[in-house]
């Protein structure tokens, strides 16, 4: 083998180490700070019912009948680590996923790090997936838009289950 051979070998083995430590350092950014989350666009605020429906199906929007209950409504955890807690639900949004700063942190191994945003939109509950790995699912069905909410409905994130109910 000549000199010049073998010195192209050196020079390709370095430069996949050094492809393969950025990889590494990019998986451990991301775990430990996470992932950018998307910005979700606004819907008007008026809208026709021809706007709504094309809503509906050039972007996926589920929607439900907005809850009529005078009573205040709270997150409540049925499955999981945090199983029993309640969440008062006003008119913020509620973040979900193991980051330190969201609302509801969950800690394990399926959720990511900003997994899910829930938030009221004119008068519904919705919920919207950030992109998770292993996804949102809303009544045993993973979601890919936002998608509304009616109190009892059971929500999944990770091995985390939960749903709206009225605070009593």
């Amino acid at each position: 083998m000549s000199e010049l051979t073998l010195f192209v070998f050196r020079i390709a083995f370095l430069v996949l180490m050094w492809v393969f430590v950025f990889f590494v350092v990019y998986a451990v950014r991301s775990d430990l700070f996470g992932q950018r989350a998307k910005r979700l666009t606004a819907v008007p605020r008026a809208m026709s019912p021809d706007a709504s429906a094309f809503l509906t199906q050039a972007h996926g929007v589920v929607s439900a009948p907005a809850a009529t209950s005078s009573q205040a409504l709270a997150l409540v955890i049925t499955a999981g680590p945090k199983k029993g807690e309640r969440i008062p639900l006003g008119t913020d949004a509620i973040t979900i996923g193991r980051a330190s700063d969201s609302t509801l942190v969950i800690r394990d191994d399926y959720t990511s790090t900003r997994h899910a945003v829930l938030e009221l939109r004119r008068g519904t509950w919705q919920i919207s997936d950030l992109d998770s790995t292993n996804g949102t699912l809303v009544n045993g069905e993973r979601i890919s838009a936002p998608t509304a909410v009616v109190p009892g409905t059971p929500i999944t994130v990770g091995q985390t289950v939960f749903d709206i109910r009225e605070d009593s």
